[in-house]
């Protein structure tokens, strides 16, 4: 086998050249665009090693449709991936890559294809009227694409992965807030009368996330021994809400629970209970903690709106469902709980993100550490 590099104007091409088992006669392959000689002959170099012991193959006319509609997405459902996973994938594609770019050859695809798909699905009206993607739809479209491309091109379905180092869009993160002690307890004073006061005491005062809050059972819970289980969790997944299972090993833990938390457990029960005399065979037998009076479960957009009705009452700083987790962690930090305690209690698969997360609480922490270390040495 011999390759050469060429220049073209300002980039540089790598061509090699390989007998037709068919006919036998020398043909001749390349592949342009490179920046530098440097990088077009360690393409070369990667052709030639292909070549030599047999796994290299001509890209083939593959389109970006019949990728993940009969390669990329059979494959993931043989990867073991929660259901809810897999359904977002195949939502991800279905609405959003293939009818921008599935005619398109895998082969063919570059840089500023990924960045026209990104353009047009943040700033296009879709059918229901919504203006465009969020940020983060965008990223994870980039990511699901980028995803096929580079696994089809390790499978060797394709000979190069066109999309590697093309980066994925950033997304600006969301500004965190949290409640004080005091705005936490008015909120949950206020509140202690609502069919869904247990939720908001879970949410603040162990830092429940949504999904894990609405797919909590009752057979998850021991009031007695005083702990609940995460093991399952309600999401939205296309518009509708979906069971599944934790992210991570470290989100699925036991919680403890106190005597208030029990004390406000404990009649919920006997409420649902006497409901479920009530309605009889018209009721939810499935057990779900935070329900309504046939025993059905609140989706979690649901409880997401119920918080925010309920705040408009108040003169309280405005603050997203999700805000409640980060009102939990904020409080155990500044009130000294160790952050390998917060860590487990939030789930969070290591003490390292919870510092990261939440590394605004900690300089205060540090003060205070400091003060009490010198009292005990120098004072």
């Amino acid at each position: 086998m011999r390759g050469s590099i060429r220049a073209r104007g300002a980039t540089f091409t790598a061509l090699w050249y390989l007998d037709d088992p068919a006919t036998g006669r020398r043909v001749q392959h390349s592949k342009g665009g490179f920046k530098t000689r440097r990088a077009a002959q360690d393409h070369l170099n990667s052709i030639i090693g292909k070549v030599q012991d047999g796994s290299w193959q001509r890209d083939q006319p593959l389109t970006v449709l019949e990728l993940f509609e009969e390669h990329w997405l059979p494959a993931q459902r043989t990867r073991g991936l929660r259901p809810a996973t897999l359904e977002q994938y195949g939502h991800v594609v279905a609405d959003w890559i293939v009818p921008n770019v599935g005619g398109v050859r895998v082969a063919a695809l570059k840089p500023a294809t990924v960045t026209k798909l990104a353009d047009h699905l943040a700033t296009t009206t879709s059918a229901a009227g919504k203006d465009g993607l969020s940020a983060r739809s965008v990223q994870l479209t980039v990511q699901v694409l980028k995803a096929a491309t580079k696994w089809a091109n390790v499978t060797g379905l394709i000979g190069r992965d066109p999309l590697v180092g093309v980066p994925r869009p950033r997304v600006e993160s969301t500004s965190m807030l949290a409640w004080t002690t005091k705005q936490a307890r008015t909120f949950l004073e206020i509140t202690r009368d609502d069919r869904l006061a247990i939720a908001w005491a879970l949410l603040l005062t162990r830092g429940l996330r949504r999904g894990e809050l609405a797919g909590l059972r009752w057979s998850n819970v021991d009031l007695d021994a005083g702990v609940l289980s995460i093991i399952e969790t309600r999401i939205v997944v296309d518009g509708r809400p979906i069971t599944s299972t934790p992210k991570t090993s470290a989100g699925r833990r036991t919680i403890p629970l106190d005597d208030a938390l029990v004390a406000l457990l404990r009649p919920l029960r006997a409420v649902q209970a006497q409901e479920q005399l009530r309605a009889g065979l018209a009721f939810d037998r499935r057990g779900y903690l935070v329900a309504d009076e046939l025993g059905r479960p609140y989706s979690p957009e649901w409880i997401s709106k119920r918080f925010e009705q309920l705040q408009l009452a108040t003169d309280l700083p405005r603050i997203r469902l999700h805000d409640c987790r980060h009102t939990a962690a904020s409080l155990m930090l500044a009130s000294g709980v160790p952050t390998k305690v917060v860590s487990d209690l939030l789930g969070h698969s290591s003490p390292t993100i919870t510092l990261t997360t939440y590394a605004h609480v900690m300089p205060g922490m540090a003060e205070q550490a400091g003060a009490a270390l010198s009292a005990s040495l120098l004072g």
